[in-house]
């Protein structure tokens, strides 16, 4: 009978366990420690000069971000707003809402995940990052075969209800991630009870919760979405970011999409595109530099595979201006105006914003 405890755990008892993290007030869960937040906008405000990355390798995030700063500020800055208790609501293109806690945009601050003028780009990142592990359960409860179907829309109910799951998960992974983005399935098992425990679920709860969702093999797909956004929790490199721009880009504007810079006609046509406003767009260099070009006066502003913010292209001219999210690199923002054949023979992919769809007739 070893183990068989686990693997009897019932459903109810999960619904149980989550439901008391919806009967205690937000107030009362999360003890506010942290000193007097960062002013949530600074004097740049909303915009691509505002964001600077940390120390984290998080170049696709936060050129993403700047891009979508620079296509749309105001649909950006109308995604945040400050709750009553302190907290921040972060409202998506799509899907639920995400609360974020003084306290953990002060973590981010203090361990340097992020340097950006104001603290909405770290209320954003922790945002985003409890998103991509509400995905990764919902994904798993509507394809869980052990999960009656009966039970499944109550799962994502809870799931839709309560931000308070998603900030535990957060703390804890930040607490057991690798700097490879790996993460000990043991040590996270503890640190979520602790976490439930702390935001006011009592140990029995939480370690029947923590139990439920080892065995429906949740930890395995967190585990690999960790992986995938790794620096969003505090690693410095993740799996697979070619795609992660485009997610990042349509989590505020809605479609997205990317191509190789070497197809120059579609590339031509998004950077018409930006050029006219309204279009986010966010290229990745390869691993070598270009050779010299006397009309670059920034030399040695090349970093490799590392995504850059564009922010405009001049077609008379023949230039296009990327941004280094580093805010360096040139110095004194990370602006760098490139002939067009230097960004061309400098950058391998691009993701954009699509065009929002148009509304139906009559509407």
């Amino acid at each position: 009978m070893t183990g068989s405890s686990t693997r009897q755990l019932s459903f109810p008892t999960f619904v149980l366990a989550a439901a008391a993290l919806l009967t205690v007030p937000l107030a009362a869960q999360i003890k506010t420690t942290a000193p007097a937040p960062l002013p949530l906008f600074g004097k740049l405000g909303v915009s691509p000069l505002a964001v600077r990355q940390g120390v984290l390798g998080s170049c696709y995030f936060h050129a993403s971000l700047a891009a979508v700063a620079k296509a749309a500020p105001e649909t950006l800055r109308a995604a945040i707003s400050t709750n009553p208790d302190g907290s921040y609501r972060v409202r998506f293109y799509d899907g639920p809402e995400e609360t974020v806690f003084p306290e953990d945009v002060e973590f981010g601050r203090q361990h340097s995940y992020d340097r950006s003028e104001g603290g909405w780009v770290t209320v954003v990142m922790r945002a985003y990052a409890q998103r991509a592990l509400r995905l990764s359960l919902v994904s798993e409860i509507k394809g869980s075969a052990l999960i009656p179907a009966f039970v499944k829309p109550m799962a994502l109910s809870f799931l839709d209800q309560s931000s308070l799951l998603l900030v535990a998960y957060d703390r804890a992974i930040r607490s057991v991630v690798s700097q490879d983005g790996d993460m000990d399935k043991a040590a996270l098992k503890l640190k979520l009870a602790a976490q439930l425990s702390a935001l006011g679920i009592p140990s029995t709860e939480a370690e029947m919760l923590g139990s439920f969702l080892e065995v429906q093999g949740f930890y395995d797909a967190l585990a690999l979405t960790v992986r995938q956004n790794g620096e969003v929790f505090g690693a410095y490199k993740s799996l697979g970011q070619g795609g992660i721009p485009v997610r990042v880009i349509e989590t505020f504007l809605g479609k997205a999409s990317a191509g190789l810079v070497k197809d120059n006609g579609p590339l031509m046509a998004q950077l018409r595109r930006m050029h006219a406003g309204g279009t986010a767009l966010v290229a990745s260099t390869g691993p070598t530099a270009p050779p010299p070009d006397p009309l670059v006066k920034t030399p040695g502003w090349f970093v490799g595979q590392h995504s850059y913010s564009l922010l405009d292209y001049d077609e008379m001219a023949q230039t296009v201006t990327a941004r280094n999210p580093w805010g360096a690199r040139p110095d004194p923002d990370g602006v760098v105006m490139l002939p067009l054949g230097t960004f061309l023979q400098s950058f391998e992919s691009y993701s954009y914003s699509e065009p929002p769809a148009p509304k139906p007739t009559g509407q």
